[in-house]
């Protein structure tokens, strides 16, 4: 169907191969129709007949047509078993979006008037449990089929029962809604026994589950933000490990680790903590020192780039991600005056937010990055400043729920999101590196060892 109908029948978006069958159906019953009306008129004695002969010509015409007709039922049955045998879940399930948008005992979802020419549908899978939608505008209003999401989730069944849409993006020149659609079902966990479960090979790439990553190569630094046992610490340790497991480069690499709170991470060897004071001397010293060494490795991909007549990225030029994370942000800035004093003028808030607004704005280039953990995905009175929250390009909420989510992305990226219980470990994600750019759920490495011996361990032999 090109064009809109109240009356059209449910058959006209049924699939191909249901088509077919029905099809076949009315062939066979026709054609078991001709054969009886053949028999029919055999059975006529020929002495009440002024021309017998006639008689058997219609009545051979009818077998031969009832023939034609079952021989015909017959091949549109082996057609529909072909083409259901051949039929790939992208079309399976462009199928059921249509029937669910277009058909009128559907709902009408999109408002479509009758003759109203029909959007186009276009269905293709991205990833294991993952399709794109692709909704063409044509006649209807934009507005009016990025909101049929849930409509479109609803037109789902049997083997997509589970599956849901989880992201709408409409597309810069209005021409069309793209709907991420994924199984909410699917596990894809990386369960790790060991911390070498976690090396992904590649120092630019940091594992989050299966089918997710942070790609460091196009974007930048991370803002982490989740509650008391939400498993944000956790998995943040997940990424540290990589990094620390692809080990120091001869470029000023480092992984360098800002705990204020004392906690558990500041009883690992090379985590910097409070000064004996209480004071943040030591966390200003390990800023300034991560932050030269962003200008050195810049310096080295300059000499480099003078060189070979060409730019050089960091991560052609085999050198490893240097990180820097900075546990509790908001904590972290408690400890430094608002104002500087004469004595130390350098011991301030303003020089602490300084370097870390230079590392965050510069030191992608260099590959140097900041994770910064928050309690609460507040801006300003939770102490997060917006330039900060705007520049880091990888957001991750932990136990995430919508009021949260909304302050850290646009509200119309994460209107689709399931809002429902989530435990330790679960978050929205997004990175942008060109595939993790919507919001989508993911599950941070499931680690089944000692998480922090192994931590311990690796920052003794990444400074050894």
């Amino acid at each position: 169907m090109l064009y809109f109908s109240k009356d059209a029948p449910r058959l006209a978006f049924a699939t191909p191969s249901v088509q077919l069958v029905a099809l076949g159906v009315a062939l066979f019953l026709s054609g078991l129709g001709a054969q009886g009306l053949a028999l029919a008129l055999e059975s006529i004695p020929p002495n009440l007949l002024d021309d017998p002969g006639t008689l058997i010509e219609i009545s051979s015409a009818f077998r031969n047509v009832g023939a034609a007709l079952l021989a015909s039922a017959s091949l549109a049955t082996v057609l529909a078993l072909v083409i259901r045998w051949k039929a790939t879940d992208s079309q399976r399930m462009r199928i059921m979006v249509r029937r669910g948008l277009f058909d009128y005992s559907m709902g009408n979802p999109l408002h479509l008037k009758e003759g109203e020419r029909l959007p186009s549908v276009r269905c293709r899978e991205t990833g294991l449990g993952s399709y794109e939608i692709v909704v063409g505008v044509a006649a209807s209003r934009v507005e009016d089929i990025s909101n049929v999401s849930s409509s479109i989730s609803a037109s789902l069944s049997g083997r997509f029962e589970s599956f849901a849409v989880t992201q709408t993006d409409i597309d810069v020149a209005f021409n069309s809604v793209t709907f991420a659609v994924e199984d909410v079902t699917i596990d894809r966990s990386l369960y790790c026994d060991s911390v070498e479960d976690l090396r992904s090979g590649k120092p630019h790439i940091l594992a989050v589950q299966r089918g997710a990553s942070i790609d460091l190569s196009t974007s930048g630094s991370m803002l982490v933000a989740g509650k008391t046992r939400s498993g944000k610490t956790t998995g943040i340790i997940a990424l540290l490990l990589q990094a620390l497991l692809a080990g120091p480069d001869d470029h000023s690499s480092r992984v360098t680790i800002i705990d204020p709170k004392r906690a558990e991470l500041s009883q690992l060897p090379h985590v910097v903590t409070l000064d004996a004071d209480g004071g943040g001397r030591a966390v200003l010293d390990a800023l300034r020192d991560f932050a030269d060494s962003v200008t050195e490795r810049q310096a080295y991909f300059n000499t480099l780039a003078r060189e070979r007549g060409d730019a050089v990225k960091w991560w052609d030029a085999d050198l490893h991600v240097s990180l820097f994370f900075i546990d509790e942000y908001v904590s972290a800035r408690t400890i430094f005056p608002p104002r500087a004093s004469k004595d130390d003028p350098d011991h301030c808030l303003a020089t602490f937010d300084n370097l870390v607004k230079r590392i965050v704005t510069m030191g992608a280039s260099a590959g140097c990055y900041v994770i910064v953990s928050i309690a609460e995905a507040s801006v300003e009175s939770g102490g997060l400043p917006a330039m900060l929250r705007s520049a880091m390009s990888t957001k991750i909420l932990f136990r995430p729920t919508p009021a949260e989510a909304r302050l850290m992305w646009d509200a119309e990226k994460v209107k689709d999101m399931p809002a429902r219980t989530y435990g330790p470990g679960d978050a929205w994600f997004s990175s942008t590196d060109g595939i993790h750019d919507r919001v989508s759920f993911v599950h941070f490495p499931v680690m089944s060892f000692p998480v922090y011996g192994e931590m311990g361990r690796l920052l003794n032999l990444y400074y050894s």
